[in-house]
């Protein structure tokens, strides 16, 4: 029996006619269709107004919305990433129309324009949902993780180390600028003072300065965020200032960013926010606020690790009329010895009732399951941009496109 007669009909190059439309060409249950039309119906004059009429036509904002909700949930968060994917993935190309392909400058140079306007799409995701008959606010658990920052000790000087560099540099600027007024004498005794050489300043003077200039501004970023507790060892990165060392998944200390979510009882995240503080003692009643005005109805219980655990919180949240359950211990660990505070105390022996412990049973999964999914299948594992304002708006867009996920997912059980 020949080759032939044995397996199928192979040709690499016989020419073929593509769909008339790329929808032709994909799963009708693809996600992407879903992204389509959910951003077709979004409010979205926020983004457009900060474009002019004049000069040459931007891309339209949905289009580069749209390119960016579906890359975060296919684990892509890279411009050039999404070009890529435009030029060889019939879904993202899809997205991206029929006319010119936005090269990654141009998708990237949208994410950092619009990173204020992120906020707001979070809360139309959000606004969906409900509309969905989505967001059960019966529980609604607070958590916190550590995502890296784009930046790494090795951009990083300590408080003693930068005052050893600036007493260095001051050294150094000062023999050049000695030696510039030798060869500056040197020129006027031999050309007469009116004669004014070559000007400006020499590049290795100016290159001192600036750096000495970075050095004393971080150095004092670090002295008033640190305070009476500053020591020597404390140190300050150069690429990402707002960064802060912290304890992050893997046992070791890195730059990052503390991510806070509040996530419902049918996992959407109702409330996100990103702070460069590493505890999340303070973080508790700002979200039950952000809840509140996000879905337009507080919480019907909170639930919280004990890293939230504050009498302030408490109280705070009991002037608010806030239910919630906070551990007054570490989870899995021995009892320790009981809370002496009025309403931590309080809070103790709520968590010893029956129905207390089941309540409470659920905020390890409730709570921890949006990370999990952020992570291990949306991919984001270290924030791309740099500045708590600008991680702020990219924690809002992934948050964003995670919600969409969880809609997309939940439909069938709402229909």
């Amino acid at each position: 029996m020949s080759t032939a007669e044995r397996f199928k009909r192979y040709e690499q190059n016989q020419g073929q006619l593509f769909p008339a439309h790329l929808s032709d060409g994909l799963d009708p249950s693809d996600p992407v269709f879903f992204i389509d039309d959910v951003v077709e119906g979004l409010d979205l004059s926020a983004f457009e107004r900060r474009y002019s009429v004049n000069g040459e036509h931007a891309y339209p904002p949905r289009l580069l919305l749209k390119l960016w909700l579906f890359a975060a949930t296919q684990a892509v968060h890279s411009g050039r990433e999404i070009a890529r994917r435009v030029s060889w993935d019939l879904r993202f190309r899809y997205l991206a129309g029929s006319g010119p392909q936005p090269d990654f400058r141009t998708i990237n140079r949208f994410r950092a324009r619009h990173i204020e306007d992120f906020a707001e799409l979070f809360r139309q995701t959000v606004h969906l949902a409900r509309t969905a008959g989505l967001v059960k606010l019966g529980v609604v658990t607070v958590d916190g993780s550590k995502i890296r920052a784009n930046t790494s000790r090795h951009k990083a000087m300590s408080h003693g180390r930068m005052r050893k560099e600036e007493k260095r540099l001051e050294a150094e600027i000062a023999e050049i600028l000695r030696k510039m007024d030798e060869v500056n004498r040197a020129e006027d005794e031999e050309h007469g003072e009116d004669d004014d050489g070559a000007g400006g300043l020499p590049a290795e003077l100016r290159d001192r300065r600036k750096r000495q200039q970075r050095i004393r501004e971080l150095r004092e970023q670090l002295e008033a965020e640190k305070g009476e507790k500053l020591e020597d060892r404390h140190q300050k990165s150069f690429a990402d200032p707002d960064a802060q060392m912290m304890k992050t998944g893997d046992g070791a200390f890195h730059y990052a960013y503390n991510a806070q979510a509040a996530a419902s009882e049918d996992g959407l995240i109702v409330a996100a926010e990103v702070t460069t503080v590493v505890r999340d003692i303070g973080e508790l009643v700002p979200m039950a606020d952000r809840i509140k005005a996000n879905t337009g109805q507080r919480a019907g219980r909170l639930l919280a690790d004990n890293g939230y655990l504050s009498e302030q919180g408490l109280r705070d949240l009991k002037r608010r009329r806030q239910k919630c359950l906070i551990a007054t211990g570490r989870e899995g660990k021995k009892p320790g010895r009981r809370p002496k505070a009025k309403w931590a105390s309080r809070m103790e022996r709520t968590l010893r009732l029956p129905w207390a412990k089941q309540c409470y049973a659920r905020r390890k999964t409730q709570g921890e399951r949006p990370f999990a999914e952020l992570k291990q299948i949306m991919g984001l594992r270290r924030f791309a941009l740099r500045g708590t304002a600008k991680v702020r708006g990219e924690w809002a867009l992934v948050c964003s496109a995670l919600n969409l996920r969880r809609i997309m997912a939940l439909q069938p059980a709402v229909a």
